[in-house]
């Protein structure tokens, strides 16, 4: 067992990243504490600067890493988090002299941006669970090496950029996420529903997903698209259905169904060996009659199709996305022959979208009828290929790049609660289609006068449309869980202050 102790903060959700170099860094013998913020009334959904600072964290995470004593502080960041990871780390430099490193999605893609920060020592490019063991050992050795492959440094003023390694093969060879310290600082939704991966990467290269951006930065290291093992994948699973007690299994991969044959192996597995119900992620390339059969006999009831846009010239020539509409037609109609319900996610705000456009998608829709919408404005992430086409639309301005690398472009909103005029209407519609019959859908979709009085309509009819269609579909209703959540969090950190007033910290250790 080390002496060297490592805290990896993330922050607002659940993060596989996290909780996976926890699990490699402790099997190498490290300790590792992972400390989580739940940013409330910082998200998205709820802001509120008198309240996120009342009830902020920052104080408590200070005295958790304070106590702890760690020998290098480690941050998942992400594009919308950026922000606030730098604020943090600023904090915990002021309170105790530590070298911080950024690690995730956001400092792979900008790594320049985020290392040019003062309170950012180091920054991981990609994969960190072999480049930390390796920088660990450094440090523990007392002989810094400044060639750790995929971590950026700085030295007397220099920026020391090391190549990055290849890509680990091998994904069965990494431990099961350690899932145990994070699981105790969120409320029981997360493991009672716990996100699985069995893969990492995605074939496609979609302008506006930060896939795309990645697989460039690993160019030529490697194959990019890597699954774990059905027996790997059924072992983790069962580990957690029987620590954790899950209702249901939601699993993540960006195309769960690309390997049929891997598919053939793990479903009967799953169905006998775990037997919970699942969701999962597709594309209408991988949803032959088989693959739905397998699906159906191994417990998938809900699929989620990220369709974006019903107008095959805007997935085409905007989002790179070849399919056509009539793949789509095939491959919802085999789901419903299977009796899987299915989801359809819908951007809003793509660069070149009309009004006529978005009439194309609203049609589509209501032919498919899918059981679900999911409908959202775009994100922009850095460095991906849609902020072009977005500048090109007038939808950006020439240097919105910048704002994006640091973190600064409000473009992280769910549509349905922050838009205004046309696109209101049109997210409002979206979310309510799978509501009403086919027939009244083409009425409003080509009458004026229906357009304008859905304008007019308050956000809270949204929340009444999401209500009754994720009841229906029997997925709950996401609204409840997220007030359930933050509840336990004001509740938690209520009291966790109020503890700390009465001079009853060490209770909290």
């Amino acid at each position: 067992m080390s002496d060297m102790r490592v805290v990896l903060i993330c922050s607002e959700d659940f993060s596989l990243g996290i909780t996976s170099l926890s699990a490699y860094l402790k099997s190498k013998g490290y300790e590792v504490k992972v400390i989580f913020d739940p940013k409330q009334f910082e998200k998205s959904y709820s802001q509120n600067k008198f309240l996120a600072n009342l009830f902020a964290r920052r104080d408590l995470i200070l005295r958790e890493i304070e106590t702890f004593k760690p020998d290098i502080v480690g941050f998942s960041v992400f594009t919308s988090n950026y922000q606030w990871a730098l604020k943090m780390a600023r904090a915990v430099k002021k309170v105790i002299k530590v070298p911080i490193i950024f690690g995730g999605v956001h400092t792979t893609l900008v790594p320049e941006t985020v290392i040019s920060e003062d309170a950012v020592d180091m920054v991981c490019v990609g994969e960190g669970e072999e480049p930390l063991a390796e920088l660990l050992q450094c440090l523990e050795l007392g002989k810094m090496s400044y060639s750790v492959k995929n971590i950026w440094f700085k030295r007397d003023g220099e920026i020391i950029k090391n190549e990055i390694r290849p890509l680990m093969q091998d994904l069965d060879a990494l431990p099961f996420p350690d899932r145990d310290d994070l699981y105790a600082q969120l409320p029981r939704s997360y493991s009672k529903y716990p996100i699985i991966l069995t893969s990492y990467g995605c074939p496609y290269r979609c302008t506006y997903c930060a896939n795309n951006a990645i697989a460039t930065v690993y160019k030529g290291k490697g194959k990019y698209l890597r699954r774990r093992s059905p027996i790997h994948v059924t072992a983790e699973i069962k580990a957690i259905k029987s620590r954790y007690k899950p209702k249901y299994i939601i699993f993540m991969d960006d195309l769960f169904t690309f390997d049929k044959e891997w598919l053939e192996e793990f479903a009967p597995m799953y169905a006998s060996e775990i037997g919970l119900p699942y969701s999962c992620l597709s594309h209408t390339k991988f949803l032959d009659n088989e693959i739905c059969e397998l699906l159906k006999k191994s417990g998938c009831n809900m699929l989620l199709l990220g369709l974006q846009s019903g107008s095959e010239s805007i997935r085409r020539e905007v989002l790179k996305r070849p399919e056509t509409n009539d793949e789509y037609r095939k491959a919802t109609r085999r789901l419903k022959e299977q009796g899987i319900k299915f989801s359809l996610d819908n951007i809003l705000n793509i660069p070149f979208d009309t009004e006529e456009t978005i009439k194309e998608s609203l049609e589509f829709y209501n032919e498919l009828r899918p059981d679900i919408i999911h409908s959202f404005d775009l994100i922009y992430f850095p460095k991906t290929e849609i902020i072009n086409h977005g500048i090109k639309a007038g939808m950006l301005e020439a240097q919105a790049a910048d704002s994006i690398n640091r973190g600064l472009f409000k473009g992280y909103m769910n549509l349905q609660f922050n838009s205004q005029g046309n696109f209101k209407k049109y997210a409002l519609l979206f979310t309510s289609l799978p509501l009403i019959p086919p027939s009244i859908v083409k009425k409003i979709i080509n009458s004026a006068k229906w357009m304008n009085f859905l304008e007019r309509l308050p956000t809270i009819f949204v929340l009444i449309a999401k209500f009754i269609i994720n009841i229906r579909a029997g997925t709950g209703f996401i609204f409840f869980t997220v007030l359930r959540n933050e509840w336990f969090y004001l509740r938690n950190t209520v009291y966790q202050k109020w503890v700390l007033r009465q001079g009853l910290g060490k209770f909290l250790n």
